[in-house]
């Protein structure tokens, strides 16, 4: 039977058991006895004994035993555990992990009932990833249960040029002493999620027609230019 059954069904309390000879009067044998327990059991199960012994005047014993074997309580399961999700890389930066809640939904010494923490593998950058979280549990019965999560994470934005000059008209003679700045690109993300940077200026012609400033920057996955002409 289970734990719990032998905890809560009366038929299976500790009752004292009634003997007789079936005789009457001076030659009649009868009463009770109480039972004497052994063994024990936990969530795990077990096994235990009630004996009944009676002794009568002729000091003749008789006896009986009943073993009871307990089976483990049932397997404990994780509580809500969490599905796969999609983070954006902002969100997966400040994403933390929680503990997770177990319970086999018993009481007392059937209980199997607590939290496990769980581990991380795998990583995300600025390109994005993929994380897997697993929780694991082992009871004292040697019964394994696993939950696994996995979080893919998307590449940051892309990152864009900051105050990136416009086209101009100058004199020949300012063009002469025109001078070309590097460029500053962001996506505006910090941490692991950043792209930042500076790129140099790539001076693409001169003549009476003008000249083209051309700045580009190439991420993991896209290249970025920006042109200019004056």
């Amino acid at each position: 039977m289970h734990a719990e059954e032998l905890k809560q069904s009366p038929g299976h309390s500790l009752s004292d058991l009634a003997y007789t000879n079936g005789e009457t009067g001076s030659c009649e044998i009868a009463g009770s006895v109480p039972g004497l327990v052994s063994g024990s059991f936990d969530a795990c199960g077990g096994t235990q004994t009630i004996t009944w012994t009676f002794t009568d005047a002729c000091d003749r014993t008789i006896t009986h035993t009943q073993t009871i074997t307990v089976e483990p309580a049932p397997q404990a399961a994780f509580i809500n555990a969490p599905a796969d999700i999609t983070l954006t890389c902002e969100e997966a930066a400040v994403f933390t992990v929680s503990d997770l809640a177990y319970t086999n939904g018993e009481a007392g010494s059937c209980e199997i009932a607590g939290s496990a923490p769980g581990l991380v593998s795998g990583s995300f950058d600025a390109c994005g990833g993929t994380q897997t979280i697993t929780w694991t549990f082992t009871d004292a019965c040697d019964r394994t249960i696993t939950h696994t999560q996995t979080i893919t994470v998307e590449p940051a934005p892309q990152a864009a040029f900051v105050n990136a000059p416009a086209d101009v008209t100058m004199t020949c003679e300012e063009a002469a002493v025109f001078t070309a700045s590097d460029l500053n690109y962001t996506n505006g993300e910090t941490g692991s999620c950043e792209i930042t940077g500076t790129v140099q200026v790539l001076l693409v012609g001169f003549d009476a027609g003008g000249q083209t400033i051309t700045w580009t920057f190439t991420d993991a996955w896209t290249e970025h230019t920006h042109t200019h002409h004056s």
